[in-house]
């Protein structure tokens, strides 16, 4: 993997600083992991000033063990991306991390009860928008001051790459390209916009080819898998019908800023994506926190200090 990257920080203007925000009420969605199959319940907590988002795995061997939602805790990034502290991991986190960034919760506490993989619900981020919605939002005092670029940043693998380039609103144009009639040639360009990004991106749900499924089976992988919760391509089509024209483009999209999110600070900047995925996604946010420095890490997560 090739990385190049010239970043400056640089002062933000009104439009680009953000409000910290909670939830007021605690609440719970039940549900399947999508590759382990066990059924977790992922419990949603109110959190003081600072906190972050953190996750804490009530049986976990380590009771006590909280791991906060950060590129530093990321630990696996082969089909979801797993965050994981002192032998404990969370898994596929994206979906919900997607629904806390465009929902603007910036400290949360996450209990996990069951298993150690996020529920995948209907394979999108709708459900996880509308429950956290109905707990109600507690604004706190202080700000985050979104990221802003003065020079691109750019990470590649072979024929995939994120680039950002500076740019005075948060926009996202990402493009597919696969073997198959449906996913040729196809690019979503979308300027941030919170209604669209809470609807329509957040409904669209994951995807997966059905020449795929029995291999990741007999790896023991996609057990929680159905056409209830994901798109499934065909040779020539989709086994179920989308939700609506190019739902895999904009997935992808999901996906993408559940990872950016990680980054715990909104971001001012054009995002140009072709095929990234959750490690080329990780790489660039390691990236772009690697130039701020380590205090603005400490800015952005003063309790853990991570």
């Amino acid at each position: 993997m090739v990385t190049m990257n010239f970043l400056q920080p640089s002062t933000a203007s009104l439009s680009t600083i953000k409000v910290r925000k909670t939830i007021k009420n605690s609440g719970f969605v039940e549900g399947h992991g999508l590759h382990s199959g066990e059924k977790t319940r992922l419990i949603f907590h109110p959190a003081e000033e600072g906190t972050g988002i953190v996750f804490w795995r009530r049986n976990s061997p380590v009771s006590k063990l909280l791991i906060p939602a950060h590129p530093c805790h990321v630990m696996d990034t082969s089909l979801a991306t797993t965050i994981g502290l002192d032998g404990e991991y969370i898994q596929t986190i994206e979906h919900l991390m997607f629904a806390l960034f465009v929902l603007g919760i910036t400290d949360i506490f996450l209990e996990m009860q069951g298993g150690r993989e996020v529920p995948i619900l209907d394979g999108s981020a709708r459900d996880f928008v509308a429950i956290l919605k109905s707990l109600e939002f507690h604004e706190l005092e202080s700000r985050l001051e979104a990221i802003q670029l003065q020079k691109p940043v750019m990470v590649t693998d072979g024929n995939r790459y994120i680039v950002a380039l500076p740019s005075n609103e948060f926009k996202i144009s990402y493009t597919v390209d696969y073997p198959h009639p449906l996913l040729r040639s196809q690019t979503v360009e979308l300027i941030y916009e919170e209604n669209l990004f809470q609807n329509k991106v957040a409904s669209a749900r994951t995807f997966g080819f059905l020449k795929d499924v029995e291999e990741m089976r007999r790896r023991g992988l996609a057990l929680g898998g159905s056409l209830e919760n994901a798109l499934v391509f065909t040779p020539d089509g989709v086994l179920n019908e989308m939700r609506f024209d190019q739902e895999a483009v904009y997935h992808k999209i999901l996906d993408l800023v559940g990872d950016l999110s990680l980054v715990g600070r909104p971001i001012s900047a054009h995002i140009l994506a072709c095929r990234a995925g959750h490690a080329l996604d990780v790489a660039f946010t390691k990236k772009l926190l690697g130039q701020l420095g380590q205090e603005t890490l400490m800015e952005a997560y003063p309790v853990f200090g991570v």
